[in-house]
């Protein structure tokens, strides 16, 4: 594990290629509600900066973040493919991340809540049939310093 913590770059895709990020998808998600089409790929990357991280200079997964003002990043999206999974590279990427943005905010799943909980994340609500009928979004945040529960 650590040396793959050793091995992690979190980098910026200026030019991030649809087809790349749209096939990538499917090799991390297994629920059809999380697959995005081309269009929101494209639409995303006009507002959003996407970072790769790579281990070994590998996709190991990505992290697409959007400025929404007065200091605060949305994270659009944070995945990992699934051999990367449950090796410290998750939170070493949130760590990287914090100390871009004074603070950070996300919808998360119900499976990802924990994790996010673990990294110093505060659950702020539950936003009922976010995601599909019966699977509900959790809005987090987190804030360098204080948590805030705004």
């Amino acid at each position: 594990m650590t040396s793959l913590l050793h091995q992690l770059t979190l980098k910026e895709d200026p030019h991030p290629d649809t087809e790349f990020y749209y096939r990538q998808q499917f090799r991390i998600y297994s629920e059809p509600y999380l697959i995005w089409d081309r269009e929101t790929w494209e639409t995303i990357f006009s507002t959003c900066t996407v970072y790769r991280v790579e281990i070994e200079g590998r996709y190991a997964g990505d992290l697409i973040i959007e400025d929404i003002g007065r200091g605060t990043k949305y994270i659009v999206d944070f995945s990992l493919l699934p051999d990367y999974q449950g090796k410290g590279i998750g939170r070493a990427v949130l760590e990287r991340i914090k100390e871009m943005s004074r603070r950070l905010t996300a919808v998360t799943r119900e499976e990802m809540l924990p994790f996010f909980l673990k990294c110093g994340f505060v659950l702020n609500r539950t936003l009922k049939n976010y995601y599909f009928r019966n699977v509900d979004g959790y809005f987090i945040s987190f804030s360098g310093g204080s948590q805030d529960r705004r």
